[in-house]
């Protein structure tokens, strides 16, 4: 499959980068720093349920794996051109059309309208626009395409061996995007992983077709944008 070989320069990343931006995100982002958040609201009872307290947290965060990705963003800066901006954008349409067929696919097999990520998102979405918006349009296209395609595929990418990090980043993805299902026991859910791993994997093809990390933001971004768009559409809609 040439078409995941077009990047063939090492990671800028040094082995301690990695693992510190690694131990950032699935320890500190997922584990620590929610729970030390959970005890000052012990100590401060309203400061976890308090609008701004996710946005400031996602913004920080935001800028944290800027920083810890910098060399990763830096070497994208060298292939700049107009397939960094318009690659996305046709992924982007393959990715909406190709997740609206899996989506029908796997509603029919699992009998669930959504998945408990979508759910969960929209629930949130309700409470706190903006906190998710800050979450799906800004943080998670910037951390996690650092982490998933700047990280767990490009670091462990070698020339023509592709494949392990391309499979291990696809399904880590995926997994984490089912993860309050799998915390919750809501097994049927797994039907969705398939449809996130095509995510991964058109987000993966973006990222190596244009060598540039930034292009897999944009994407990223897109779709998430669009969900964004599609839950303001569903809450006007029960509103009405």
């Amino acid at each position: 499959m040439n078409i995941f070989k077009n990047i063939k320069d090492s990671s800028p990343l040094s082995s301690f980068d990695m693992v510190i931006l690694l131990v950032t995100y699935f320890l500190g982002y997922l584990l620590i720093i929610p729970g030390v958040l959970l005890v000052i609201d012990m100590l401060v009872p309203g400061f976890y349920s308090w609008p701004y307290t996710d946005v400031i947290f996602h913004t920080i965060m935001t800028l944290v794996f800027l920083f810890l990705g910098s060399k990763l963003l830096q070497e994208s800066n060298k292939h700049w051109s107009l397939n960094a901006i318009y690659i996305p954008i046709i992924a982007a349409m393959v990715m909406m059309w190709g997740s609206a067929f899996l989506g029908i696919i796997i509603q029919n097999l699992s009998g669930q309208t959504d998945s408990v990520n979508q759910s969960l998102l929209l629930d949130m979405f309700k409470e706190n626009r903006l906190s998710i918006i800050v979450q799906a349009v800004i943080f998670a296209p910037i951390a996690e395409e650092i982490i998933f395609r700047g990280v767990i595929y490009r670091h462990f990418k070698k020339a023509g061996r592709y494949l392990v990090p391309l499979i291990v980043s696809t399904l880590l993805f995926a997994s984490m995007h089912s993860l309050n299902a799998i915390l919750t026991a809501q097994w049927t859910d797994l039907w969705y992983i398939p449809l996130y791993g095509f995510m991964a994997l058109v987000i993966t093809y973006t990222y190596e077709k244009t060598q540039n990390l930034y292009s897999s933001i944009i994407l990223h971004c897109i779709n998430n944008s669009i969900s964004i768009l599609a839950m303001m559409y569903a809450v006007a809609n029960t509103i009405k």
